[in-house]
């Protein structure tokens, strides 16, 4: 049975004087979030100013690769809502997340050379949403002994999410129901709109007030912005589709074949055509099939075989140097494309996780060439602006001399890439370990190198792991399952 939102207010009342546990709104700018907060905003006003104690957190994770024009409106809401809980006496506050350096987007696919996210191997939710936000309720249950967690979950959404909401069936207190997440033991969840349909939560955001000064006509705009035709059918019956069911996300998700609710908003509205470059990165360069892009070993130098071929790792070094240039190329055309609407401020990555990728390249793959700063200045013009690194054993022109001498393998160009990568790895490990002043398991590093490069070309890598892989060990289940990388 649908609850009416006052009868909704009463209960959030009731449970927030029940007890001390604080409270966490997790917030994502999207319609069910909203009404979830400003339903919770409203029963936290309705009270006495002498039973406003219990803090009530608003988390919201950006993980720095959403639809820019949605992370700009979580980035407004979350300031606004700052500013009004405190003008209006009430124990919210704000708290903006984001994934640590290790596991940003760029620093895994161009940095690491992950491919892009699929379904068997979607490395990029936990990283880039969960890790952060999980976190921060941990360390916040814990301090507190239990915090209660408010979800915008609605029953009907999807099978899946259906399945998720099952599991918060049967609390032991009423209204609540334990985490599943063994980390979260000690989070108890609320789902106050979860009877609700899209339409019974436009309904109450177009006719109750937002309480923290944001527009939901704007967000409606937005939702039906990012539909085919950018219209609202009228709803007659349980088979039509509501208007706000758009799905918005990370422009670089691969999970789905399209991104439709950018490619809408670009087709709808022409103050929005400035991400087109944003929406053809994504389709040229990641909604791609990208086994031929990718090293035939694994990222740590092991050989597996599957239907008597490589599962091919990470991306290779040519392709991650593309992945950036293009990248940096389309971040150039979003900044001129149209400053009226201040797109100069876009940032698709920042000079510090160029860092990030740059030392990974450098130090933790021994890719000396350098590149991240010649290519920036090559899209940009100017110099590159992060910080220096260790002057490389090798320059230039050193490097140019043993391509050239590698080169001489004319009649086999894969070996003479394998022996130029070979060399200049273990030239890096054996600089890294003089300037580290460490030779502690030194010669165990120049023996993984060894390894590694090891094979003149992927067909002698493939002969020599069915020589010597047990037959069991031939197939799997598939080729990216797990962690194909590792």
């Amino acid at each position: 049975m649908t609850k009416t939102h006052d009868q909704i207010t009463n209960e959030l009342r009731d449970l927030y004087r029940a007890d001390s546990m604080p409270w966490i709104v997790g917030y994502s700018g999207g319609k069910d979030s909203t009404a979830s907060l400003q339903l919770v905003w409203a029963a936290i006003a309705s009270l006495p100013e002498e039973e406003r104690g219990k803090k009530v957190y608003v988390i919201s994770t950006d993980t720095l690769v959403e639809n820019p024009v949605i992370a700009m409106w979580v980035k407004t809401s979350l300031l606004r809502i700052g500013i009004a809980a405190k003008q209006q006496g009430l124990p919210i506050e704000a708290r903006p997340l984001m994934p640590s350096m290790e596991n940003r987007f760029w620093v895994n696919l161009i940095g690491k050379g992950y491919p892009a996210p699929r379904p068997k191997f979607r490395w990029c939710t936990d990283r880039l949403k969960i890790s952060a936000s999980t976190k921060f309720i941990q360390d916040l249950s814990e301090a507190n002994g239990e915090a209660i967690l408010v979800l915008g979950q609605r029953r009907g959404e999807s099978q899946a999410r259906d399945k998720v909401m099952d599991q918060y069936q049967d609390s032991t207190r009423a209204s609540l129901s334990k985490n599943k997440d063994p980390r979260l033991s000690r989070v108890w969840v609320c789902t106050p709109i979860a009877s609700w349909t899209s339409d019974d939560v436009w309904e109450y955001l177009i006719t109750e007030p937002n309480p923290w000064g944001t527009n939901n006509q704007d967000l409606f705009d937005i939702y039906r912005g990012a539909t085919p035709d950018a219209e609202c059918p009228v709803v007659v019956d349980t088979s039509t589709a509501s208007c706000g069911d758009s799905r918005f996300g990370c422009y670089v998700c691969t999970m789905v074949t399209q991104d439709k609710s950018m490619q809408a908003m670009i087709q709808n509205d022409e103050q929005k055509q400035w991400m087109q470059p944003i929406l053809d990165f994504r389709n040229k360069h990641l909604a791609i099939e990208d086994r031929h892009l990718r090293d035939f070993r694994r990222l740590n130098g092991r050989l597996t075989v599957f239907h008597d071929e490589l599962v091919h790792g990470p991306y290779t070094q040519a392709y991650r140097a593309k992945l950036l240039t293009e990248l940096l190329h389309t971040q150039r055309l979003v900044r001129d494309s149209d400053q009226k609407q201040g797109t100069q401020l876009i940032e698709l990555i920042s000079t510090e996780e160029l860092d990030e990728i740059r030392r990974i390249w450098v130090e933790e793959k021994g890719e000396i060439e350098d590149q991240v700063p010649s290519i920036y200045t090559e899209v940009f013009g100017i110099p590159y602006p992060g910080r220096e690194l260790e002057q490389a054993p090798l320059d230039a022109g050193d490097l140019d001399i043993l391509d050239g001498v590698v080169g001489e393998l004319e009649s086999d160009p894969e070996a003479a890439r394998e022996l130029y990568k070979l060399t200049r790895t273990l030239l890096a490990a054996q600089f890294q370990s003089i300037e580290s002043h460490k030779r502690a398991k030194h010669l165990d590093k120049l023996e993984g190198v060894l390894k590694q490069y090891a094979f003149r070309g992927e067909q002698d890598a493939l002969d020599f792991a069915r020589a010597g892989a047990p037959a069991g060990e031939l197939d799997g289940d598939s080729p990216d399952a797990g962690t194909p990388l590792a």
